[in-house]
């Protein structure tokens, strides 16, 4: 799947997915929800999740179904969505406020609340050093990325 964020002037940027059938969704949005998309594409790259936010979207999900509070409460979520959601609000608060001094103990306690029907998921040190560097230079390529330009990404699902 092709995976385009168009930074336009202003606060609507363009975010599209073309799947691997050709199918386009998108939607416009702004700087947070490019910088969470950024965050979910780490994650599930660095993890190797395929039926998260990215898988979700790549079998036929419209990407507005996220925005509907009927649809959402209506998914059916895989583990891997679960925690990819958890991981990917955890990680981008640590791009804004520094690191966790202990990540997995912060994302267990907060899934806790947040998970309910899957247990929590311990990463390596690897693996949490892995998504914030990787995280780190796709927010650097963004923030650089002159208006009117488009960042392309890859999912492979």
């Amino acid at each position: 799947m092709l995976i385009n964020f168009k930074k336009n002037s202003g606060a609507h940027h363009a975010l599209s997915y073309t799947r691997d059938d050709g199918s386009v969704t998108w939607m416009q949005g702004d700087g947070f929800l490019v910088q969470h998309d950024l965050t979910h594409y780490t994650i599930e790259t660095v993890l190797g999740y395929k039926t998260a936010f990215n898988g979700m979207l790549n079998m036929g999900m419209d990407i507005k179904d996220f925005e509907d509070k009927a649809k959402r409460d209506n998914m059916n979520l895989t583990a891997e969505a679960v925690y990819a959601e958890n991981l990917a609000n955890l990680f981008l608060l640590g791009t804004k406020q520094g690191n966790f001094e202990d990540f997995n103990a912060v994302q267990q306690a907060s899934f806790v609340s947040f998970g309910g029907q899957f247990d929590p998921v311990t990463l390596s040190h690897d693996e949490i050093e892995q998504v914030r560097l990787r995280l780190r230079g796709l927010l650097q390529q963004w923030n650089e990325l002159p208006e009117g330009e488009t960042l392309t990404l890859t999912f492979t699902a």
